[in-house]
C-alpha cells in the first residue's frame, strides 16, 4: 500500500489536502478530504448590525462573492419580514447579479481550474500510442488548454487558446457585474429588501452588449455551434433520449471527417465541449465512436454504494413571472432551477430545508452535541493545539471542515445536483446511457458536462431576464429600519456556482446578532466522515479510482496522480468558503451563542 497525498489540491488558493491510499494495482481504496485552515464569519458577525453581513460575507469568497451576498440578503429580507414585498424588478437584478457570476464562475472553473489538467503530460503520451490521429489529438488539447508559465521536456509552452479566451471573458463579465454592482468581487448592489441600484435602459443596453460578446466566446470556442441550437437540442429536447441523440450526431459528422484529415482543430467545428465529449468517455469515445483511446472519465468519481449519498439543491433565481416576494422555504417549482433532493438511485424528493444539519464528529471542534441544525448551530474551535494533528486516521479528527446531511445523507452539490433536479434531458440522458451500459450513472465525466451545459441554461435565461423582464422605471427597494429585526430569525437559501449555499442568522432584543451560521457548498462537497462514520462526497467519489490517467492505462504512475486530480477538482473545490478561523486568545467567548 502507498500512501499518495496531494497538498495543495487546489489552483485558486490553498488550505486543501487529499490523503489516499493506493494499492499496488492503483486503485484508491482510503480516501481523507482535509480541511487545513479556519474561517470565522460565523464568530465575529456575533453583536453586529445583521445587514453587515451582505457586505461582510462576502470576503468568504473571492470567487463566488456574489451567492454569498444574496443569501445572505435573502436571510435578511425574511429577518425584518420584507420576504413578501421585495419588488420583481429588484429580484429581476439579484438573478442579473448571480446569473453572471455563474456563466463567470463555471467558466473559469472549466478552463482554468479543471481543464489544465487536459494538457498533462500523461496524455501525450497516451494518445501518442495511436499514430497521427493520437498526435493530433494531443497536439489539439495542448494548443487549447496548456496554462500559463507551462514547461515540459524544458520547453516553453505557449498559454492555450481556450485558457486564454476563457480569461478574457471573465474579465468582461465581471464588467458586466461592476455595471450593476460598483465593483468586483464585493459588490455593493445586494441590499435587504431589494437593491441599491436600478439599472437604466443604457445599462440595459451594455448587458445586451456583454451578453453576445460572451456568446460569441461560446459559439466559437466552447461548443462550435450556436449556442441557441446547442440549447434548443438537449434543454428542450422533448425526450432525454433525444438529446443525448443530438450530441451523439454532432460527435460522429466530426469524428467522420476528423479521422480522414486528422484536424481536431476550432476551424474543424471541434468545440472544447465536443472535445472533452469526444475523448473524455469510453463508452462515447470509444465503443459509439470508434476512437481509437480516450481518458475514460466516465470509469472515475463515481459512487459505489447509492445508499450513502444523494443530491440537493436549495433552487436559485427568483420567476419574474410570481411579481413581488418570495417564499424564503424554497417549495418545489417556485424557482427557475428548482430545490429538491435526488437520492443515490436518482429517485428526486421534496425539498425539507428542515433536515439540514452539520456534524462536527471528525472535525476540530468542541461541542456537547455532535449534530445540530443551522439554527442551533455552534462553531467553537478545538482549542488545545495538540488535539489537532491530521495523522491520526479517519477514526479520527482530521480536518476544519464539518460534515453537513440531509436528513442524515451526505450530499453532492453543484451544476451536477441542479440540472439532475431541474430534469436537464441531456444529463438525465446521459446518466441513463452509463447506467444501461454497466458504468456508473454519476462520473466526473458527465459532472463537468452538467457544469457546461448549466452554463448554457443560465444563459438561455439571462437575455431574457435583460431584455424582457426588467423594467428600469420599476420600483427597485423597499424601505427597511434595523428596529424591523429585533428578535427575529432568517434564513437564506441560495446556490453558488458550486453548490446549495444557505446563511442563517438570528438577532436579539437590540436587533444585534446572536446568531449566525453559513453552511457553504465545499463545505458539504469536501466534508470528512459524519457522525455515522460515512464518508463525504469527495472521499466517496475517489474510492475505488485508479491513480493514473485512463484508468491506469500506460501502468501506475504515483508521481502524476491524474485520477486524483480529475475526480476531485471536478467538484470544484473553494476552501474559503469551506473553512473557519480560530481565536487562541479567549478574548471572543463571549460571541459565542449559548444554546
Amino acid at each position: 500500500m502507498v500512501k499518495v497525498t496531494v497538498d495543495q489540491l487546489t489552483r485558486i488558493e490553498g488550505h486543501y489536502r487529499i490523503d489516499t491510499q493506493v494499492n499496488e494495482e492503483g486503485v484508491i481504496t482510503e480516501a481523507q478530504s482535509m480541511g487545513l485552515m479556519l474561517r470565522g464569519f460565523e464568530r465575529f458577525l456575533q453583536h453586529q448590525d445583521p445587514r453587515d453581513a451582505a457586505l461582510l460575507t462576502q470576503r468568504i469568497c473571492g470567487v463566488c462573492p456574489t451567492s454569498h451576498s444574496l443569501a445572505a440578503t435573502n436571510a435578511l429580507d425574511q429577518l425584518f419580514g420584507v420576504e413578501d414585498a421585495v419588488p420583481k424588478d429588484a429580484l429581476v437584478v439579484r438573478n442579473i447579479h448571480q446569473g453572471l457570476n455563474t456563466i463567470a464562475s463555471n467558466t473559469t472553473h472549466i478552463y482554468v481550474l479543471w481543464g489544465t489538467d487536459l494538457a498533462n503530460p500523461a496524455y501525450r503520451d497516451l494518445f501518442g500510442n495511436f499514430g497521427d490521429t493520437g498526435k493530433a489529438v494531443w497536439d489539439e488539447l495542448l494548443r487549447r488548454f496548456a496554462p500559463i508559465s507551462y514547461r515540459l521536456n524544458g520547453v516553453d509552452i505557449p498559454v492555450g487558446v481556450s485558457y486564454a479566451a476563457a480569461i478574457r471573458e471573465k474579465r468582461r463579465l465581471h464588467e458586466a457585474i461592476s455595471l450593476l454592482g460598483a465593483k468586483m468581487p464585493h459588490s455593493v448592489l445586494a441590499h435587504v429588501g431589494g437593491v441599491t441600484y436600478g439599472p437604466t435602459l443604457a445599462d440595459i443596453g451594455q448587458l445586451a452588449s456583454y451578453y453576445w460578446q460572451v456568446m460569441d466566446f461560446v459559439e466559437n470556442f466552447a461548443l462550435g455551434v450556436s449556442p441557441e441550437t446547442w440549447i434548443e437540442n438537449t434543454r428542450f429536447a422533448s425526450s432525454p433520449q433525444k438529446a443525448v441523440n443530438f450530441v451523439v450526431e454532432r460527435l460522429q459528422e466530426l469524428t467522420a471527417a476528423s479521422l480522414v484529415s486528422k484536424d481536431f482543430s476550432h476551424a474543424a467545428g471541434w468545440g472544447d465541449v465536443p472535445l472533452l465529449a469526444a475523448f473524455g468517455s469510453e463508452l462515447i469515445g470509444e465503443e459509439v465512436l470508434g476512437l481509437p483511446a480516450s481518458m475514460k472519465l466516465d470509469r472515475t468519481g463515481g459512487y459505489s454504494n447509492p445508499d450513502t449519498i444523494g443530491y440537493l439543491s436549495y433552487g436559485v433565481f427568483f420567476k419574474p413571472e410570481d411579481g413581488d416576494g418570495y417564499d424564503p422555504t424554497s417549495p418545489p417549482g417556485s424557482r427557475v432551477i428548482s430545490s429538491g433532493y435526488m437520492d443515490g438511485n436518482l429517485k428526486l424528493h421534496k425539498f425539507d430545508h428542515r433536515k439540514i444539519s452539520e456534524s462536527i464528529a471528525h472535525s476540530f471542534y468542541v461541542d456537547s452535541e455532535a449534530d445540530r441544525f443551522p439554527w442551533e448551530g455552534v462553531t467553537e474551535p478545538e482549542p488545545e493545539p495538540d488535539e489537532i494533528d491530521y495523522s491520526r486516521g479517519t477514526e479520527s479528527r482530521y480536518s476544519w471542515i464539518k460534515a453537513p446531511n440531509y436528513d442524515g445523507m451526505p450530499c453532492e452539490l453543484g451544476p451536477l445536483s441542479r440540472m439532475l433536479i431541474m430534469e436537464d434531458p441531456l444529463i438525465i440522458g446521459l446518466a441513463q446511457l452509463f447506467r444501461e451500459n454497466g458504468y456508473p450513472a454519476i462520473n466526473t465525466y458527465i459532472r463537468m458536462l452538467a457544469r457546461a451545459q448549466e452554463l448554457l441554461v443560465v444563459a438561455s435565461e439571462l437575455l431574457k431576464w435583460v431584455t424582457v423582464d426588467l423594467d428600469p422605471g420599476g420600483k427597485f427597494a423597499v424601505p427597511t429600519d434595523l428596529s424591523m429585526a429585533k428578535d427575529s430569525e432568517g434564513m437564506g437559501l441560495w446556490e453558488a456556482p458550486r453548490g446549495a449555499l444557505g446563511h442563517w442568522v438570528a438577532t436579539g432584543p437590540d436587533s444585534r446578532v446572536t446568531l449566525y451560521q453559513a453552511v457553504v457548498p465545499s463545505t458539504w462537497n469536501l466534508a470528512p466522515r459524519n457522525t455515522a462514520g460515512v464518508p463525504g462526497p469527495v472521499e466517496q467519489a475517489l474510492l475505488g479510482n485508479r491513480i493514473s490517467a485512463a484508468e491506469n492505462a500506460l501502468g501506475v504512475d504515483y508521481t502524476n496522480p491524474v485520477g486524483i486530480f480529475h475526480t476531485a477538482r471536478s467538484f470544484d473545490p473553494c476552501l474559503a468558503c469551506a473553512i473557519h478561523t480560530i481565536d487562541l486568545t479567549g478574548k471572543e467567548k463571549e460571541r459565542v451563542r449559548v444554546i
